[in-house]
């Protein structure tokens, strides 16, 4: 006898962490917005660097560290008016060789998955 159970089991037991993990992001103060805040902060401290060099740095960031789909949607947000698609593309082929394959087709997803 197997200790996994049967097919329906796991799928109620993985709904079930689902909804348990839901549950305590919702307990969480707004994610989003605090990332938002955190981003404005490091954005107007800037560096030497004009607005859209810092955008599309943080782009090649972003790119190699992995940032998860939510990070892109607030960072891509922040970036509207200074960053177009043309120039994420380019970033993104110029880091290519340094950060792999891996990690260049993971942002490429992220960035084309609903």
């Amino acid at each position: 006898m197997s200790d996994q159970g049967t097919p329906e089991d796991i799928d109620a037991a993985e709904r079930s962490e689902a909804e348990e993990i839901r549950s305590r992001i919702a307990d969480l103060p707004n994610a989003l917005g605090l990332a938002a805040r955190l981003n404005s902060g490091v954005l107007e401290a800037g560096a030497a660097l004009d607005m859209r060099t810092t955008h599309l740095v943080r782009v090649a960031a972003m790119a190699a560290t992995g940032m998860p789909k939510m990070g892109w949607e607030v960072n891509l947000e922040l970036m509207e008016d200074e960053v177009g698609v043309d120039d994420i593309e380019a970033v993104l082929a110029v880091i290519a060789p340094i950060i792999g394959t891996s990690r260049y087709l993971q942002a490429v997803t992220t960035l084309v998955t609903d």
